[in-house]
C-alpha cells in the first residue's frame, strides 16, 4: 500500500474512533428523561401544563431528587414529588401544572428548568431540561390621551398633549410609542424611547406637536401605536388634532369643517415581512342630508390575504339631527373610564347648552375580527349629562356601570366636574367621584375621588394649582392617585419671569385578590421642588430650573431582583437648562437635565452618581435632526429595564427631511433614527417614509415605508452562569401603497355665506385703505362657530341660515372693533370690519390723608375720561381701591377727572400721555381730596 494511502486510512480510523467514543459518552447515562412540550403558549389567569417522562436505564433501583435550577418549575399547582424512586428499567411520567399569574410569570418568555440529583454519586445524570412559556401581551398595555381632541395654538402652531400608559397585565412591559398618519410638516416631540411599566404601573408621558409651516390643512387623526422591542403592536389608538381655519361651515363636525372636500375613500395594499399581505379599504366624511340632518362616517376594513380573514376597527356611522344623535360602531371617549370599544351612543340636546348622552359599549378595539379570539373586555352602560356655559366652559355628571366577565369584576361609578364662578382673574374647577367595585367572593370596595384646579392671572402674577386624590380602589383612570402640582409665576419686564413649583405624586393603586391577578400594582412616589428663571434675547428663549427630586418605589413579585418586595428610595439635586430658537426658517431646541443623586437605596448604581438627560431638535423647511441621550437612571423604574451587570445608557439620534416638488404635486417625508440601549445591550435602527402624488380631480397616490432592525443580547437566567447572554437580531419591514379619492362637500342645505374682512383702520375713516394692515390669526366667533383670519385678514362662514348674528373677536391680540358688529343675514354678504390696535393704560386715584376725616373716602365709580387729538373721547370707572384701566388705540391723550358738582377735588385733574409700543402704559396717580367735610379755623 502506498504511504499516502496508509496515512489516509489511519486518519480515517482515528476520526471514527473519536466519533464513536463521543457518541458513547453522550448516551452513556443511567437515566433518561424528556418533556412533552418545549414551548407552551399561555394566557394570563389560565392554567397551563406539561409532562415529564423519566426512565431508569440501569439494573438497580435509583432515587432522584428534582431540582428547579433557579426557576419556578417546582412551585406549580401540580408539582413533582420531593423524591422519585425508579425500579430497574422502570419508566414513570409526572404531570406538572401552573397558574399563569403574577407569582409564576415575570416575563413574556419564561424559562422552566427541571434537573435531578442523586445521593448516589455514581449515578450519571444528563443535563437539565428546559421548556418555555410564551405569554401574549394583547390588551395588557392601555394608552389613553388626557383629552378627546386638541387644538393647535394659533401663534406658535404647536399643541401639547399627555398620554397615560398603564400596564394591565401580569409581567413588566417595555414599549415605545410610534405616531403616524399625520400630514407632511407635522412632527411629534417627546419621550419616544422605550418605557418599562411594572404590572399595574402607570406613567404620564408629555408630548409637544407642531406644524413646521403655517399652511392650512385638514383636521386629522394621529395614529398612536404601542410597540414592544420586537416591533410588535401591543395596542393602537388615535388622537384628533384640530385647526381653526379661515373657512368655517356652520354645523359641520370639527373633523371636516375647514375644507370643501371632506369625503374620501382609499384602497391600499400593505406587505409586512413575508407573513402578511393586507388589503385595506378606508373611508371618511360627513354628509348634509337635510335641514339640520347630518351623517358622519368612518370605515377601516382590512383583509389578510394569507390568513383569508377580515378585520374592522375605528369604524362607525354617526347620525345627527337637530335635537338628537345616534352613533353606532367604534366609540372612543374618556369619561374617567376608558370607553374604547364597539357599541352605541345616543344623545339628546335639551337646549343650546344642555345635553344628555347614553352609552352601551363593549371595550374591544376591533369592531369584528376573524384572526383571533380576543380576550373579552368590559361591558359598560352609562349616561353623561353636560352643561356648557356661554364662555364655552363645560360641567358634566357621569354614571357608568361596568361588568367584566373575564376579570369577574363589576363596578358602578359616578363622577362629575363643574366650574365655580369667581372674578375675571380667577377660575376654579372642582371634580369628584364615588365608585363601588364588586368581585366574586370578595365583597364590595367603596372608593371616592376629589380634585380642584385653580387658576389666577393678573398682569404680574400667574398661579396654577392642580390637586387630585382618589382612593386605592377607585375605578376611574386615576386609581389610587394623590397628586398636587402648583406653579407660581411672577412676570417681569422684557418678557422675563421667575417661577416656583411644588409637585407631589403618590401612585398606589390596589386591586382585589379575586381579580384573577389581572392587575398588579407597584406603588411609587415622586416629589419635586423647583425654582426657575426665564429670559429671552430676541427669538432666543432661555430657561434655568434647579430642583430637588425625591422618589420612592415598592417593587413586588418575582423578577430579576428577587421574590421579596423591596422599597427603594432616591434623592437628587438636578438642574434643567432649556434653550430654544424659533424663526420663520430655523427652529432649534435643546433641553438638558443634569443631576447628582446622593442617595439610592437600590444600589443600582451605587450612590452617589451623576446622571444626564439631553434631548434636542433642529429643523428648517427641508431638513431636521433629533437626538436623545441619557446616562444613568432618572426614574427608579428605569432600573427594572436594566440587567444586573449593564450600565444604563441611551444614545439616540437621527435626521429627517421633507420636501415638495413638481409645484406641490409631490409631497415627501423621510426620517431615520438609530438608538443604542446600554441597559439591554440592544441596537435599534428605524426608517420611516411616506410620499403622496396629487393628480387632477382630487386623486392621489400614496406610499409608506417602515423598516425596523433590532439586535440585542438576551440574558440566559436559567443557566448556572448568571452572566451568560444570547445574541439575537431581527428586522421588521412594512410597505404600503394606495390610491385615494376626495369628493366635494355634499350639502342639501347650503344656506348663506358671510365673509368678513378685518383691517387696521389707522386713519379711523371706516374704510379699508391701501397700506392698512390686515391682521392674521385673529380668532372670530359667531354663535358657537370659530374661525381664524388668514394672511389677508379674512374669515368666511358658510351654511348660515337667515337671521341676526353678532360677531365677536375672541383672542387677546390688542385688536378691538370700533363698535358692536351686528349683521342681519338674508343672502350672501361681505363686510369690512374696521379695527383699532389698543394698548393698556392703567392708573390709580390716591386719597390725600386728612386727619379730620374718620371714614375712608369712596373711590369706586369715579369716571375718568381720555380724549385724543381728534376730539374722540373714551371713559372708564375706578374700582373700590381707586384703580382704573383703559384700552386705547395708539396716540396722544389728555386724561382727566371732572369734579364739577362732586364731593371731592383732584389736585392734578389733567394728565398728558403718549401711548408707546409697550403693552401696558402707566399714568401718574391722581391726588384725591375728600370734600365731604370742610373744617374752618377761626382765630380769636
Amino acid at each position: 500500500m502506498p504511504m499516502k494511502y496508509l496515512w489516509t486510512f489511519l486518519l480515517l480510523m482515528c476520526f471514527l474512533l473519536v466519533f464513536l467514543s463521543e457518541a458513547k459518552s453522550q448516551h452513556h447515562f443511567d437515566v433518561e428523561y424528556r418533556l412533552d412540550q418545549d414551548s407552551i403558549a399561555v394566557t394570563q389567569s389560565q392554567t397551563f401544563a406539561n409532562k415529564i417522562h423519566i426512565r431508569n436505564l440501569t439494573d438497580k433501583t435509583i432515587e432522584l431528587i428534582p431540582l428547579a435550577k433557579g426557576t419556578l418549575s417546582l412551585s406549580g399547582l401540580i408539582k413533582l414529588p420531593q423524591k422519585i424512586t425508579l425500579q430497574a428499567h422502570e419508566e414513570k411520567s409526572f404531570p406538572i401544572k401552573f397558574m399563569a399569574d403574577r407569582h409564576t410569570l415575570s416575563n413574556n418568555n419564561q424559562a422552566f428548568t427541571i434537573g435531578f440529583s442523586s445521593v448516589d454519586a455514581t449515578i450519571r445524570l444528563p443535563q437539565p431540561l428546559t421548556f418555555y412559556t410564551t405569554l401574549s401581551s394583547d390588551r395588557s398595555l392601555i394608552l389613553q390621551a388626557d383629552q378627546s381632541e386638541y387644538y393647535l395654538d394659533q401663534t406658535t402652531n404647536q399643541v401639547q398633549f399627555r398620554i397615560q400608559a398603564s400596564n394591565a397585565g401580569l409581567v413588566p412591559i417595555t414599549f415605545k410609542l410610534l405616531f403616524s398618519g399625520f400630514p407632511p410638516g407635522f412632527e411629534v416631540i417627546g419621550e419616544l424611547l422605550p418605557v418599562t411599566l411594572q404590572p399595574g404601573g402607570q406613567v404620564l408621558l408629555p408630548f409637544n406637536a407642531r406644524m413646521q409651516s403655517k399652511n392650512r390643512f385638514d383636521d386629522f387623526d394621529i395614529a398612536m401605536q404601542g410597540l414592544d422591542l420586537n416591533g410588535n403592536e401591543l395596542i393602537s389608538s388615535r388622537i384628533r388634532i384640530l385647526q381653526v381655519g379661515s373657512v368655517k361651515r356652520f354645523g359641520a363636525v370639527p373633523n371636516f369643517g375647514n375644507e370643501a372636500y371632506n369625503n374620501a375613500v382609499a384602497l391600499r395594499y400593505t406587505s409586512m415581512d413575508k407573513q402578511n399581505s393586507i388589503y385595506q379599504l378606508q373611508g371618511y366624511g360627513d354628509l348634509d342630508i337635510g335641514v339640520n340632518k347630518k351623517l358622519n362616517y368612518r370605515l377601516n376594513l382590512d383583509y389578510y390575504q394569507n390568513q383569508k380573514a377580515f378585520n374592522s376597527y375605528d369604524t362607525y356611522i354617526d347620525y345627527q339631527a337637530k335635537d338628537w344623535a345616534v352613533k353606532v360602531g367604534n366609540i372612543y371617549e374618556n369619561l374617567d373610564q376608558t370607553i374604547s370599544g364597539r357599541g352605541v351612543k345616543a344623545s339628546y340636546k335639551l337646549d343650546n347648552n344642555r345635553s344628555i348622552s347614553l352609552y352601551g359599549v363593549e371595550n374591544n378595539y376591533m369592531l369584528f375580527t376573524q384572526l383571533s379570539n380576543l380576550i373579552p373586555g368590559a361591558h359598560i352602560i352609562g349616561a353623561n349629562y353636560t352643561v356648557r356655559t356661554d364662555q364655552n366652559q363645560e360641567s358634566y355628571l357621569t354614571y357608568l356601570h361596568s361588568e367584566h366577565d373575564y376579570r369577574r369584576i363589576n363596578s358602578d361609578q359616578i363622577n362629575g366636574r363643574t366650574v365655580i364662578p369667581m372674578s375675571e382673574h380667577q377660575q376654579l374647577w372642582v371634580e369628584g367621584g364615588y365608585s363601588m367595585e364588586r368581585a366574586d367572593q370578595a365583597g364590595n370596595k367603596h372608593a371616592v375621588a376629589a380634585g380642584a384646579h385653580y387658576q389666577y392671572h393678573t398682569e404680574h402674577y400667574q398661579i396654577i394649582s392642580m390637586n387630585y386624590y382618589s382612593s386605592p380602589y377607585y375605578t376611574g383612570l386615576r386609581r389610587g392617585l394623590m397628586q398636587s402640582d402648583t406653579r407660581i409665576t411672577k412676570l417681569l419686564q422684557n418678557n422675563n419671569s421667575i417661577t416656583a413649583r411644588m409637585s407631589y405624586m403618590d401612585n398606589n393603586p390596589k386591586y382585589q385578590r379575586t381579580d384573577r391577578d389581572y392587575f398588579f400594582g407597584n406603588s411609587n412616589r415622586i416629589e419635586i421642588y423647583e425654582v426657575g428663571y426665564h429670559t429671552a434675547f430676541g427669538k432666543l428663549q432661555l430657561d434655568i430650573k434647579p430642583y430637588m427630586m425625591f422618589q420612592q418605589a415598592t417593587i413586588r413579585g418575582v423578577s430579576l431582583w428577587g421574590a421579596v418586595p423591596e422599597r427603594w428610595k432616591s434623592s437628587a439635586l438636578r438642574t434643567v437648562g432649556d434653550v430654544s430658537y424659533f424663526s420663520s426658517v430655523h427652529r432649534f431646541s435643546l433641553r438638558t437635565d443634569y443631576g447628582y443623586t446622593y442617595r439610592n437605596t437600590s444600589n443600582k448604581p451605587i450612590s452617589p452618581f451623576h446622571s444626564l438627560r439631553l434631548s434636542g431638535s433642529y429643523s428648517n423647511p427641508f431638513l431636521g435632526f433629533n437626538t436623545y441621550i441619557q446616562i444613568n437612571p432618572y426614574y427608579l423604574n428605569d432600573l427594572m429595564a436594566s440587567t444586573p451587570d449593564a450600565n444604563y445608557r441611551i444614545y439616540s439620534f437621527g435626521p429627517n427631511t421633507q420636501f415638495t416638488a413638481f409645484r406641490g404635486s409631490l409631497q415627501t417625508q423621510l426620517s431615520t433614527m438609530y438608538s443604542y440601549y446600554g441597559f439591554s445591550r440592544s441596537n435599534n435602527l428605524s426608517i420611516n417614509g411616506n410620499a403622496r402624488w396629487l393628480f387632477r380631480g382630487n386623486w392621489s397616490l400614496t406610499a409608506d415605508v417602515f423598516y425596523n432592525m433590532i439586535q440585542s443580547r438576551i440574558p440566559l437566567h436559567f443557566q448556572q452562569d448568571p452572566f451568560a447572554f444570547e445574541t439575537s437580531s431581527f428586522n421588521n419591514r412594512q410597505i404600503r401603497i394606495g390610491i385615494e379619492k376626495k369628493f366635494v362637500y355634499w350639502d342639501k342645505n347650503k344656506g348663506h355665506k358671510l365673509q368678513l374682512q378685518f383691517f387696521d383702520d389707522h386713519n379711523q375713516n371706516g374704510m379699508a385703505d391701501a397700506g392698512e394692515l390686515r391682521p392674521e390669526g385673529l380668532v372670530v366667533k359667531i354663535d358657537q362657530e370659530v374661525a381664524r383670519t388668514d394672511t389677508k385678514g379674512r374669515v368666511t362662514f358658510l351654511n348660515m341660515t337667515s337671521g341676526s348674528y353678532v360677531v365677536q373677536i375672541e383672542n387677546n391680540q390688542g385688536w378691538v372693533a370700533q363698535g358692536p358688529i351686528n349683521t342681519l343675514l338674508t343672502k350672501n354678504q361681505s363686510l369690512a370690519v374696521p379695527l383699532v390696535k389698543t394698548r393698556v393704560v392703567k392708573g390709580k386715584i390716591k386719597p390725600i390723608v386728612d386727619k379730620y376725616l374718620q371714614t375712608s373716602p369712596e373711590l369706586s365709580g369715579i369716571r375718568i375720561h381720555a380724549e385724543d387729538q381728534q376730539g374722540k373721547s373714551y371713559s372708564t370707572l375706578s374700582d373700590a381701591k381707586g384703580n382704573y384701566t383703559f384700552f386705547l388705540p395708539l396716540g396722544s391723550y389728555t386724561v382727566s377727572i371732572p369734579t364739577a358738582g362732586m364731593a371731592f377735588t383732584i389736585e392734578n385733574p389733567n394728565q398728558q400721555i403718549q401711548l408707546k409700543e409697550e403693552q401696558v402704559n402707566y399714568l401718574q396717580d391722581f391726588n384725591y381730596r375728600d370734600g365731604r367735610r370742610k373744617v374752618g379755623v377761626k382765630r380769636f
